[in-house]
């Protein structure tokens, strides 16, 4: 055993002595509803004292980021598993199982598998009639260099550059799935030990607001629909299940409770479950906000609709901010100059005590509700969002308890 865990350990067993057993952790007051888990960094496992208070209060993790298509995998027959394996052996190492996440996702994905390679791994360049390579813009935004004062005001645009590269030939849908294949396998056997479901395929769906769209207008124009249409999302779970068939194999969404995304997701469900796709949960990511996302009966009715085709459903990124933006999207305020007001307070801690209230309500199809990370310092929300149940110094907040204590607060 590794030094840090068992400086964790012992740290744990002091925090929990120190407690007593009439201060149990999160996991202790939810045991016979559901798991509650937490996403980690390689970091927080590492930290002693953050390893005392997860192995405390959680009994599921998932891996943020490190366990992403293209943070694994980025480069043919180049593989990344060291934070990956760091979290995965914490798990191993105190007996706590894992949400792979993800395997098939069109962000942090491993794009070079839309690009044609030679022998010997290296991308094929595309030639123009005098066999000269052909040559495109490639625009990105321009970062200032150490020191250089930024040309641009807070809320702008920064500049653009444009550098020439060479254009390459794009892999055919056959070349794309034998990498696609390939990948799969190999993370869900590396992990299948310790990893008891995973998100297979993660936001395929369209943000359009039309619940009426046709079937084909449901989803994200992504690289690899574009290429292959919904068949790549069968076949990454057919490929997943060939690897581990006794693996949870979970399609996972924000905005999953919205009438128009909700309906999207049975459509696809249902239709692939129908040609054979081994779908056997829905995760429903719960990056939502103290306001009306999410409307507690759309909620509900997301729940009841997911039921008619799997019998497994997760809550599987679990924040409520203090502002009114909702979902997955990377164009959210991180907070600047918010207040956590005892109004805002309160609002939180209704939130959470409603939808904890309907979860605890389906707990016999609800088997996991993860919080998306440790605490208020590490959210990707940003730590003046306010949106978890630990500060930023680790330390638990009022709504703690009211998530904790249901039983107490009825």
């Amino acid at each position: 055993m590794k030094k840090y865990s068992i400086i964790a350990l012992i740290a744990c067993v002091a925090l929990m002595s120190a407690c007593g057993p009439k201060d149990p952790g999160l996991k202790d007051a939810y045991k016979k509803y559901f798991k509650i888990g937490v996403a980690v960094t390689e970091r927080n496992v590492q930290d002693p004292d953050q390893a005392a208070l997860i192995l405390k209060e959680f009994n599921s993790i998932t891996a943020e980021n490190c366990m992403k298509p293209g943070e694994l995998h980025p480069e043919p027959g180049v593989w990344n598993f060291e934070k990956a394996d760091i979290i995965a052996n914490f798990c191993r190492e105190h007996g706590i199982k894992m949400r792979g996440h993800n395997l098939v996702w069109h962000s942090q994905f491993a794009t070079w598998m839309f690009t044609k390679h030679d022998a010997n791994g290296n991308p094929v360049v595309e030639l123009d009639a005098k066999g000269d390579t052909v040559w495109v813009e490639r625009r990105s935004f321009r970062r200032p260099a150490p020191g250089e004062t930024p040309s641009f005001t807070p809320g702008s645009m920064p500049p653009m550059e444009v550098t020439m590269v060479p254009k390459y030939v794009a892999a055919s849908k056959e070349e794309f799935y034998d990498s696609l294949k390939v990948h799969i396998q190999t993370v869900v056997n590396r992990y299948k030990d310790v990893v008891y479901c995973w998100d297979v395929v993660n936001e395929a769906m369209s943000d359009s607001d039309n619940i009426n769209a046709s079937y084909e207008d449901s989803f994200r124009k992504s690289q690899a629909y574009q290429l292959c249409g919904d068949e790549f999302i069968k076949n990454a779970f057919i490929w997943a299940h060939e690897a581990d068939p006794n693996c949870g194999l979970f399609y996972n969404d924000y905005s999953a409770w919205t009438p128009a995304k909700r309906t999207y997701i049975y459509n696809m469900v249902k239709k692939l479950q129908s040609e054979g796709a081994p779908i056997t949960g829905i995760g429903m990511q719960g990056h939502y906000n103290i306001f009306d996302n999410p409307t507690l009966e759309d909620f509900e009715k997301a729940i009841n609709m997911y039921l008619e085709l799997v019998d497994d459903i997760q809550i599987t990124e679990f924040d409520i901010r203090i502002n009114e933006e909702a979902g997955g999207g990377l164009q959210f305020s991180r907070g600047e100059g918010q207040q956590y007001t005892e109004e805002i307070q309160k609002k939180q801690e209704q939130k959470y005590k409603d939808l904890f209230a309907i979860m605890r309500k389906y707990s016999k199809n609800i088997s996991s509700v993860t919080f998306w990370n440790v605490s208020d310092r590490d959210s990707w929300l940003g730590a003046n969002n306010y949106p978890l149940l630990f500060d930023s110094e680790y330390q638990r907040k009022p709504v703690y308890y009211t998530v904790r204590d249901f039983k107490k607060n009825k």
